[in-house]
């Protein structure tokens, strides 16, 4: 009886649960052919503010990065097909991004953080160039985070639903 009261709280809950439209990207997905980073492999850094996960950042020629977060250390090879999979289905991996001069701007998006309403709102970051295996990157909270280049081959397919 007790099992049954839970199992409907939990779905008369979900139902106030609100569905907002997602925000659409305002920046525009460009394809880039500069010299300023590099594509043939992924940059690694400490999560901002996170001292026990590594963000992982694909860019690509076609204007699209592929970035998740996981566990330090991580063989990427060897876990990447389940993080793509996982990618596959997650807006927050994808964004598209812009370089002009050493600044890199990225737009993706993040989830709402509302228990009640559901919805990806626009997410705005930049990087810095220090070189071509050197990104720098401070967020709004004042972590800031080296980002280091490493050749990786081959790269997860940046094709997604996301993004056209």
């Amino acid at each position: 009886m007790k099992s049954n009261f839970i199992f409907i709280f939990i779905f008369i809950l979900q139902a106030c649960v609100r569905t907002l439209p997602d925000e659409e990207l305002t920046m525009t997905r460009t394809p880039y052919a500069g010299k300023e980073i590099r594509l043939d492999g992924y940059y690694t850094g400490a999560a901002p503010g996170q001292s026990k996960y590594y963000d992982y950042k694909f860019f690509y020629s076609n204007g699209v990065l592929f970035s998740f977060a996981t566990i330090p250390d991580v063989d990427i090879k060897k876990h990447l097909s389940q993080y793509n999979n996982i990618g596959r289905d997650s807006k927050t991996c994808w964004q598209i991004f812009q370089v002009e001069n050493n600044v890199i701007n990225v737009q993706g998006w993040t989830e709402n953080g509302s228990d009640f309403i559901r919805q990806y709102v626009l997410k705005n970051d930049s990087y810095t160039i220090i070189n071509d295996t050197t990104l720098f990157y401070e967020n709004s909270k004042g972590y800031k985070t080296n980002y280091y280049f490493k050749k990786f081959s081959p790269k997860p397919d940046s094709t997604n639903v996301f993004i056209k």
